[in-house]
């Protein structure tokens, strides 16, 4: 409902810019409430002002805070895609009469964890300059001496950590199992014992000092999507088994949107779900992917429309190869930005 009403809010005022413009020629590419004149887009090729528009819509996100609502059916896509991976690997069991009590024998000797974990950040993404990344790592590592001398993780976090909120979580974090956060973090805290401190840990974000505070094996009952999904993949090939199972209960020239739905409806028939640690880590690989985007093209919370309109045009002229790389990635998402942020182009830029 609240992407409907951006959607209607940004088609008036695109239709407000019009009638601004009076007798005036229309824009050539309007995209939400952004619109870009002919001059503006003077030879740049259709796919350019394609490109153009997506831009302009993940902008428009950004400097909203808006970026969870661009990517929501991106997430609910991926959602899907995993609850199938789930089905099919249940469907592979059946075949091959694996029951609960194997799959509980095999996670037991290979069991997932939940991580508590205290850090100390010093921010400095991977794409600032290397002078600020090796003053962030040479303060991670003067805190990291402090520590090991004998002060106080918590207080040491309180007081010098630069995430928001360490001072008053003390660097705590929500406890965290595979997948709750970036790889780097997530492998430096599963080496620790409870009470040991990591070495300097780089991750995109900064510069981290973590602290184990407890670990705790993740009962089987909340695990058993995850094992029945690994010892699937030892017996068989899931994605086949499944495709062999629409191919007996779907009728015969069904197109993949219809056999993808059957599947997604026999799932739900079996109470099949994704778990909530694995929804995270989808919304994560969202948020992660934007934070890239966003450090490649120079997008900011709080832009102005006409700022969003000079950035976006920036960004697709963009030379450096990071920016190059994310212009041809959007068109992957296209059905993400076009749902966000109606585009429209005119009869010059059709």
């Amino acid at each position: 409902m609240n992407r409907i009403r951006t959607t209607r809010s940004f088609a008036l005022l695109a239709a407000a810019f019009l009638a601004a413009c009076g007798g005036g020629e229309p824009p050539a590419l309007t995209v939400g409430p952004v619109a870009y004149s002919e001059d503006q887009l003077l030879g740049l090729s259709p796919e350019r002002r394609e490109t153009l528009a997506y831009l302009t819509a993940l902008a428009l996100a950004v400097a909203d805070s808006a970026t969870d609502a661009l990517g929501a059916p991106q997430v609910e896509r991926w959602r899907e895609d995993r609850l199938l991976d789930i089905l099919a690997a249940e469907l592979t069991l059946e075949k091959h009469g694996v029951d609960d009590a194997v799959l509980e024998a095999h996670y037991l000797t290979d069991p997932e964890w939940e991580l508590t974990v205290r850090h100390i950040l010093f921010f400095s993404e991977r794409w600032r300059p290397k002078e600020h990344r090796e003053a962030a790592r040479r303060k991670a590592e003067q805190a990291l001496e402090l520590l090991r001398s004998g002060a106080d993780f918590a207080e040491t976090a309180a007081r010098l950590s630069e995430e928001p909120g360490a001072e008053g979580r003390q660097g705590l974090l929500q406890p965290g199992r595979e997948g709750s956060w970036v790889p780097e973090f997530w492998a430096a805290a599963l080496a620790l014992q409870p009470g040991e401190i990591s070495p300097v840990t780089e991750t995109q974000y900064g510069y981290h000092i973590l602290r184990l505070e407890d670990r705790q094996v993740v009962p089987f009952s909340e695990a058993r999507p995850v094992v029945a999904r690994r010892v699937a993949r030892q017996l068989d090939d899931p994605a086949a088994v499944l495709e062999a199972w629409l191919d007996e209960h779907v009728p015969p020239g069904a197109d993949a949107d219809a056999r993808r739905s059957a599947a997604l409806a026999e799932a739900s028939r079996r109470g099949l779900r994704v778990p909530e640690s694995e929804v995270a880590e989808l919304r994560r690989r969202w948020d992660d992917t934007v934070y890239r985007w966003r450090a490649a093209l120079g997008f900011r919370p709080g832009m102005s429309r006409d700022e969003v309109a000079r950035a976006s045009l920036e960004a697709l002229g963009n030379a450096a190869q990071n920016a190059r790389l994310v212009r041809d990635e959007l068109a992957q998402y296209a059905d993400v930005f076009r749902a966000y942020a109606p585009i429209t182009t005119g009869a010059a830029g059709a």
